[in-house]
């Protein structure tokens, strides 16, 4: 049974980055068996060799049920945003950030699309990948090197699994019709020439939760009632073939997923008919090479995105719709290696088109590309600093609009030219105990629907300016060698860090009229606290983990109503703790865990009006070995355990009373209550 004792896992995998020393990132996380496995020293290496500061996350330590997303919500410094429930769309925050300044990867590949600021990170199923890194300020020349709120990258293992099985099974189900499957094939082929990974996965449910519903009436109690879930089913499927060579220096492979899901709505204008679905199908191929002192990696990739929105009854406050979106994307990149200077090319195209049967395509290019060149200096064996730069070029053309006053107007290509240099510092103080941080320059340049507008819904700014933001850190880390405290602890990781960010000509989508939004530059804001990750384990038996996230937001706009408001939907403090135990009952090897999610007060408006209340939510889990069945396991979870459904609005005066309301994550979006579910998975 494998533990982790922090707040992310980091595991040896066939596919993962290699690169000179420094490359890799550091970890969070100090991984366990029964015995100390070669990757518990791997781990406290890169928390101590790495500057970047980076949470490294694994499927074995969270729910099977799991989306990207929900595993990303219990490290420090991050915080997802969703539409409420078990696969409803989901995004990251990290430092306060917008969701859009994370850039996601999968194995490298950028999926930041033309059309769209982010993407949905609740449609990647967790147990899908070998881990997931979660950078937070700094990120690697090898990722891009770019993005105010850090990077996303899953990574797929290939070969055997962590446990040496060439075949894995999963299945299970749950609450509200949670159902899922999973099955997983890595082997190494061809003499030990060819590692291989193929994995299929499903997960659905029919989201029929029951949620506490006030009636649009706060104040007064006589019409509160309870509500159910309606239009919030989903299925998913997602198929991946991946090979290469066993020490990842050569990789190439496609991952294709589809998903079809209701969109409910909100509490007050819910939606009973409307629809999405989503076909993701994305290839790629890389390869290391050595030329004299260099080492390359080049990469190459392709992305089709195909999306059908069905509105039949115009719920969504647009009119009927019968929307097509397609997004072609297609890029390749080089890394090249040296002794002291690492340098990058990227080169990228993107074609987006929106269909509606009722009126004229809208088409949008992009392309462009970037430079990058990092210097690798070091002081001896205790201080390396590496400054980098990373300029962007890029030319984005629409065709004219159809719809206002600027119909048919010709709109002329737009070019934008975007540096972003940064610095990244790493001293050893002692051999246990390291100081790291980064200071530099970010940018985020406008989208398609930003920029040209959608048919209505939002209004496009052809004239908005590249939104660009400086982010540090720096913070301590601290992971002894040796057993401590006589003894009794004998693994231990504390990392703390202080942060700050501000941006200016900050993008935002300003409400107008009805449910029109304007793409607008909104002025500057900015973003500073710390982050704190402690993790032990004692006895070789029990691990505790924790991780808490302070955070200050502020608008500084012109606007004298919003100068000093916090951030919509940012809360103050970020809290997780978890305990596992791991154990031998009746020869079997058993576990469990109990943990804790909280987060502070926070709001949905820029105005700071409309509040949504702190709350704490609990939740556990056990996992067995099923008796004369080695090869299998079951687990079982609960999340929510204590069943929250209201939680209390605090009054404005001393002389008022709490207004209840329903547990949600953003406006008007519920949550479920107490969620069973339950797994079998077996491996050979």
């Amino acid at each position: 049974m494998l533990l982790a004792i922090a707040s992310g896992g980091s595991r040896a995998s066939a596919d993962d980055e290699p690169g000179p020393a420094g490359a890799a990132a550091a970890g969070e996380t100090i991984v366990i068996y029964g015995a100390t496995p070669p990757e518990a020293d791997r781990d406290r290496t890169r928390a101590l060799g790495d500057a970047p500061f980076v949470t490294v996350l694994h499927p074995d330590e969270h729910a099977a049920t799991a989306s990207v997303a929900d595993a990303l919500a219990t490290s420090a410094g991050a915080q997802t945003r969703s539409l409420g429930g078990f696969g409803a769309y989901e995004s990251v925050s990290v430092r306060g950030a917008a969701t859009g300044h994370t850039v996601v990867l999968v194995d490298g590949v950028p999926l930041s699309r033309l059309a769209a600021v982010t993407t949905d990170l609740g449609r990647f199923a967790l147990d899908a990948f070998a881990e997931v890194d979660l950078y937070r300020g700094a990120v690697p020349v090898e990722l891009g090197g770019a993005g105010v709120g850090g990077a996303v990258n899953l990574v797929t293992r290939l070969g055997r699994g962590a446990g040496g099985e060439r075949l894995a099974l999963t299945a299970g189900g749950g609450s509200y019709g949670a159902r899922f499957a999973r099955a997983r094939y890595g082997d190494v082929l061809a003499g030990g020439r060819v590692a291989t990974a193929i994995t299929a996965g499903y997960q659905g449910a029919t989201g029929d939760f029951s949620y506490f519903d006030d009636n649009g009436t706060p104040l007064n109690a006589t019409d509160d009632h309870t509500g159910t879930r309606r239009n919030n089913a989903f299925d998913q499927l997602d198929v991946t073939a991946r090979a290469g060579a066993p020490d990842g220096s050569r990789v190439a492979g496609a991952r294709v997923a589809w998903k079809r899901q209701g969109l409910p709505g909100s509490i007050p204008q819910p939606s009973f008919g409307a629809s999405l679905r989503t076909l993701d199908v994305l290839a790629d191929a890389r390869g290391d090479h050595r030329i004299g002192a260099a080492t390359t990696r080049t990469l190459a990739y392709g992305l089709v995105e195909a999306q059908g929105l069905d509105d039949p009854m115009g719920e969504l406050g647009l009119g009927a719709q019968d929307r097509h979106y397609l997004t072609l994307s297609g890029g390749a990149s080089t890394v090249w290696h040296l002794p002291v200077v690492t340098a990058g090319l990227e080169a990228r195209g993107d074609r987006f088109r929106d269909a509606d049967p009722e009126r004229a395509n809208l088409v949008g290019t992009r392309v462009g590309g970037a430079a990058s060149i990092a210097a690798n200096l070091a002081l001896g064996d205790v201080i390396a600093i590496t400054p980098a730069v990373r300029v962007e070029l890029e030319r984005t053309a629409p065709t004219p609009l159809t719809d206002g006053p600027q119909a048919f107007m010709p709109v002329a290509p737009r070019w934008d030219v975007v540096p972003s240099p940064r610095v990244t510092a790493l001293a050893h103080l002692s051999p246990d105990l390291a100081v790291k941080g980064s200071t530099g320059s970010y940018v985020r340049l406008p989208t398609l629907v930003e920029l040209f507008g959608d048919r209505g819904a939002v209004i496009g700014a052809p004239d908005l300016r590249v939104e660009r933001g400086t982010a540090s850190d720096v913070g301590i880390v601290w992971a002894p060698a040796r057993a401590v405290a006589h003894g009794a602890i004998d693994r231990v990781l504390i990392e703390t860090a202080v942060f700050g960010t501000r941006s200016r000509d900050t993008i935002a989508l300003v409400s107008s009229v009805g449910f029109v939004a304007r793409a607008m530059n909104i002025g500057a804001t900015q973003s500073y606290g710390a982050e704190l990750v402690a993790a032990a384990r004692i006895a070789r038996t029990v691990s505790l983990t924790a991780s808490y996230t302070r955070l200050v937001s502020e608008q500084l706009t012109v606007d004298p109503n919003l100068f000093g408001r916090a951030l919509p939907r940012t809360p103050a403090h970020l809290l997780y703790v978890r305990a596992d135990v791991a154990h031998r009952l009746a020869g079997q090897d058993a576990s469990a865990y109990a943990d804790v999610a909280a987060q502070g007060a926070s709001y949905l408006d820029q105005a700071n009006v409309q509040r949504i209340p702190a709350r704490a939510l609990v939740g556990a889990g056990v996992r067995v070995r099923v008796p004369v069945m080695m090869r299998v396991a079951a687990t079982a979870t609960v999340a929510n355990l204590l069943d929250v459904r209201i939680v209390d609005l605090p009054a404005d005066r001393a002389i008022d009373r709490p207004q209840q309301t329903a547990l949600t994550d953003l406006a008007g979006y519920p949550l479920p209550g107490r969620s069973l579910m339950f797994a079998l998975d077996w491996t050979y």
